[in-house]
């Protein structure tokens, strides 16, 4: 009877570690001068239907209620997420997912709560760690866009990056007042 529970645990495990397998961190490519690239964690799946130029739409599009963003600085009481848009491109038959940039203007952004989950890439154990605003994710945030620790903090020390995976790309959803109520770093290279 043991075996036959443990069908649907081994079920479970896989289907929420396959999206992880597109998100591969082994394929950093940002020593060679890559393209930011990265599988988005709230993204819908491909539709697959051609866009209007006939080339294949290998994008993936955010969840409806999310959108992707590029974290220049936190600011303030370390609450303040200063951020602008990304769009996605993605060429057909290319192996390295989305490719995000930073476009328009800057929006400041702020966690709902300090019990928001933010979910941030350990470069150091090459997994996600599951965090809270209050409890490291904003810190974490904070420390990977501003590795110099310059922004709004003048003669700080320099801040400790070395568990920072990404290029500061956040799939983040945000409610009716801009305030977000998740936030997932995407890998990206």
């Amino acid at each position: 009877m043991r075996s036959v529970r443990a069908i649907p645990a081994t079920a479970a495990l896989v289907a929420a570690l396959i999206p992880l397998t597109a998100c591969d961190p082994a394929a950093d490519t940002s020593a060679d001068g890559g393209k930011p690239s990265s599988a988005s964690p709230g993204a819908a799946a491909e539709d697959g239907k051609d866009r209007k130029d006939g080339k294949g739409d290998s994008c993936p599009a955010p969840a409806p209620g999310h959108k992707v963003i590029w974290v220049h600085h936190v600011e303030g009481a370390m609450n303040t997420v200063v951020a602008k848009e990304a769009k996605a491109e993605c060429r057909a038959g290319s192996q390295e997912g989305a490719s995000y940039h930073p476009v328009g203007e800057f929006g400041n952004y702020r966690p709902a709560s300090g019990d928001i989950r933010i979910t941030v890439i350990s470069k150091k154990e090459s997994k996600q760690k599951k965090l809270t605003a209050r409890d490291g994710g904003i810190a974490h945030v904070k420390t990977c866009a501003d590795p110099d620790g310059k922004q709004f903090d003048g003669g700080q020390r320099k801040a400790d990056t070395s568990d920072c995976w990404g290029l500061n790309f956040y799939d983040v959803k945000i409610d009716s007042a801009d305030r977000i109520t998740s936030m997932t770093e995407v890998y990206s290279s």
